[in-house]
């Protein structure tokens, strides 16, 4: 027999045991670890109403279809209330602000809900600690949403007072231990939550008015501003007080846009304008080139190709946005191979791979 459950929480579930990781626990309460089953790969993109799929360990090979989902603004993976995988993407469409489906590869699988309030969805992720959801608003009031059935009733979070006057949210991350932070970009304010997105505080104004991204991975949080700097942080508090961020200058002047992933380890990856690409390997305190984004364009648009957002699996890394390319890397970014293009070279908005963050 194996180990099936610690404290309620089922095994495929857990990221750490009394704080020790997943991957260094060898018994519970005398019972041996189960051997980890062997992972299918699913990476997925998802732009307006398409979506392409891909099952290939390397992403060589993605397969495209047409969802009955609203146009995608952000996407997310995680479980479902029968804890089976569930991709979760959120919409600007207000009718159709939430979708989910268990099979992406059916274009008919995706469920929506129509979140109460105004204003869809512009972020989204899931949290591990119950299994919530958090979404971003584009609506000025009540910024952040927050559901924990799986995304069938929502409920919106407090931003507490001195928080900022909240606007659109660009982006969400968490610690999957009930830590969250939202880039609220239009101010260039990274909001906190300590309480698994029910209140939210500031935690720094970042002194910008541009698009945030924010991820975090391996004990530090990173926050990219578009045209700004670049800003880590390895201590979250969990308190109302406001945190330590550091600046770190862009590496060169085609400064870092939102587009960031962690790799493995103290190995990160991010996407800037006219598709250059960086990278860290000492957990984001530096940063330096490696290859650039193909330019398919028959002019030297400056556009063509830009990363909007990113993954990894630990080991591949995808960068996918502007004009619907899929381009991949096997090797950190030394060479880039585009896989794939969506239809009408439809803008890509989100990329996922099928492990719940952070891994």
């Amino acid at each position: 027999m194996a180990i099936s459950k610690i404290t309620g929480v089922e095994w495929d579930n857990i990221v750490k045991a009394s704080g020790i990781a997943k991957a260094s626990v060898a018994k519970a309460g005398g019972v041996d670890a189960p051997a980890d089953a062997t992972h299918s790969p699913l990476w997925v993109v998802v732009g307006s109403n398409k979506l392409a799929y891909s099952t290939d360990q390397d992403a060589a090979t993605w397969t495209e279809v047409t969802t009955n989902a609203a146009a995608f603004k952000d996407l997310t993976f995680g479980k479902n209330s029968n804890g089976v995988d569930a991709w979760y993407g959120c919409s600007t469409s207000d009718a159709n602000g939430f979708a989910y489906s268990t099979d992406v590869t059916v274009a008919d699988s995706w469920t929506t809900v129509n979140p109460p309030g105004s204003g869809g969805g512009t972020a989204i992720e899931y949290g591990e600690l119950s299994s919530s959801l958090v979404m971003g608003r584009e609506h000025e009031n009540y910024t952040i949403r927050r559901s924990t059935d799986y995304g069938i009733n929502w409920t919106d979070s407090t931003i507490q007072t001195g928080a900022g006057n909240s606007k659109a949210t660009d982006s969400l991350a968490t610690d999957g231990n009930g830590i969250w932070v939202a880039g609220m970009g239009s101010l260039g304010i990274v909001l906190k939550s300590f309480d698994d997105g029910i209140n939210w505080y500031k935690s720094k104004d970042l002194g910008s008015d541009k698009h945030l991204g924010v991820e975090y991975a391996n004990g530090v949080w990173v926050a990219t501003e578009e045209g700004e700097t670049i800003n880590i942080c390895t201590d979250v508090g969990a308190d109302t007080n406001e945190d330590t961020w550091t600046q770190i200058s862009p590496p060169t002047w085609q400064r870092p846009a939102d587009a960031i992933t962690h790799v493995s380890g103290n190995t990160w990856m991010l996407g800037a304008t006219r598709r250059n690409m960086y990278k860290s390997v000492d957990n984001g305190a530096n940063w330096t080139a490696v290859t650039s984004l193909t330019n398919h364009a028959a002019t030297s648009a400056q556009t063509n190709n830009n990363a909007y957002s990113m993954a990894s699996d630990g080991t591949n890394v995808v960068a996918t946005g502007r004009n619907g390319y899929i381009n991949v890397s096997t090797d950190l970014g030394s060479t880039w191979r585009t896989a794939h293009t969506m239809s009408s070279n439809t803008h890509t908005v989100a990329v996922e791979y099928n492990k719940i963050k952070p891994f």
